[in-house]
């Protein structure tokens, strides 16, 4: 009981001092985290403050505090393996010089959800192919700015260069403007961070860093995203700014086809495929983007159900994991793994070993095809799961009211020999980005 009581005073004073004095606070979380005290959805969650100021080290200590109690579900081992991977990325770029610099907003290669650094770092090695040695200035994309209101609405028109850096220091940091002039050539990655919730102004103040790009007269180019299927006000928008743009693709033909503009398959095909494994007894189990707490609750209720008809382990490797916390022990029981993340080589190994992946999460189901894994896809709130399925024979596009028993034998009956556009996709990628940086010369 004393070791919980000081556990949680550890906690209470890394809380209180995270902002004023971040190292004292780090080593408060080390403390809560690794205690015999210490709570287990606590430790998890600092290792993720850990993770968030980029205190690799002190989250590795924790990993491996854990790691040596046991670690029954996987969960520190997979978790290990993306803070080495965080840490080893920091450690190339800050030895990185190249006479090429380019600007790449919206990275997100650096966040705890496997698909988001998955499609980042294929766009990534593009980059590096179509300009090789290059220098990439990541920025991330702060998403309180969609709630920021300006003084200049999208309708008024005729931004002045003063009124777009507003908006981008606000959603990209205070340094946005000076990375952009001090590059060669600006990227703008939509990713997945549009959606139906996003406003006309919040897509304004998106779109800035090719804005400002344009206004400074540098080169630019936006690509790897899903676009959403707009109506009205924000449709009329996009189209408009996309016409005036060019060098615009969507990572989905439905995107694409829509705004007319071109289609370069997802940047996370173009990872290299993991070697075969012949031995297969496991069921990847995810949760669902943008769905709630209940709806990926009937998700994992309804793969453990075909993990146990067909004598499959269940591998929760997924964001959002903590909903899934009061299955986690049945989990275990099963010889079950139970994580949030992984290194990409980790979670490559991992998913692997499974016969079938079950959930909603996209870049998973990408993930799986790439180790030769049928899905079992459910439609959630985008459409780029619909998209997935008319891409590839391996995705199964199911609902919550699906058979899931016979999708589930149709496919495990069927073979998971597929490949995939790696190669040709590549060339498109590389193709795309030396037109774009020629034809738009400084």
């Amino acid at each position: 009981m004393f070791e919980g009581i000081k556990s949680a005073l550890h906690w209470r004073f890394a809380k209180k001092l995270r902002n004023s004095n971040p190292d004292r606070a780090a080593r408060h979380l080390v403390l809560a985290a690794t205690g015999r005290g210490a709570d287990v959805s606590r430790a998890r969650r600092a290792v993720g403050f850990l993770v968030a100021d980029k205190r690799y080290s002190d989250a590795r200590t924790i990993c491996r505090e854990h790691i040596s109690s046991g670690d029954p579900s996987g969960f520190w081992r997979h978790y290990e393996s993306f803070v080495d991977e965080l840490a080893s990325s920091c450690r190339q770029q800050e030895v990185s010089g190249s006479k090429i610099k380019i600007a790449l907003f919206n990275d997100t290669d650096f966040r705890v959800n496997i698909g988001c650094r998955l499609t980042s770092q294929g766009l990534k090695q593009q980059i590096l192919d179509a300009l090789p040695g290059a220098e990439i200035t990541s920025i991330g994309f702060n998403f309180a700015a969609f709630r920021k209101e300006f003084p200049k609405s999208t309708s008024a028109g005729g931004y002045e260069l003063s009124d777009i850096e507003t908006r981008l220091s606000t959603a990209y940091g205070e340094g946005a403007v000076d990375h952009i002039t001090a590059a060669d050539f600006v990227i703008l990655q939509p990713e997945g961070s549009l959606d139906h919730r996003t406003t006309a102004e919040g897509l304004a103040t998106f779109f800035t860093p090719i804005l400002t790009a344009r206004k400074l007269g540098k080169p630019f180019a936006v690509l790897n995203g899903t676009i959403p299927i707009y109506e009205g006000e924000r449709s009329d928008y996009l189209k408009g700014l996309f016409r005036e743009l060019g060098h615009v693709a969507a990572r989905d033909e439905i995107s694409a086809e829509y705004y007319g503009i071109e289609f370069l398959a997802d940047a996370a095909f173009l990872r290299i495929s993991p070697a075969p494994v012949a031995d297969r007894d496991g069921c990847l189990i995810t949760t669902g983007a943008r769905n709630n707490a209940e709806e990926d609750v009937e998700i994992l209720k309804a793969a453990l159900k075909i993990c146990e008809a067909w004598k499959l382990r269940p591998v929760v490797l997924t964001h959002a994991v903590e909903r899934f916390s009061p299955y986690e022990a049945e989990i275990i029981g099963r010889g079950g793994i139970f994580a949030e993340t992984a290194s990409i080589e980790h979670a490559a190994e991992t998913i692997s070993k499974c016969r079938l992946h079950i959930g909603g999460r996209y870049h998973m189901a990408i993930f799986s095809l790439l180790c030769n894994v049928p899905s079992l896809l459910f439609d959630v709130k985008t459409h780029k799961n619909q998209w997935l399925e008319r891409y590839s024979p391996l995705i199964t596009l199911v609902h919550p009211h699906t058979d899931l028993d016979a999708a589930a034998a149709a496919v495990l009956s069927g073979g998971v020999s597929q490949g995939h556009p790696g190669s040709t996709a590549a060339e498109k990628y590389v193709h795309f980005l030396k037109r774009a940086m020629a034809e738009q010369p400084l």
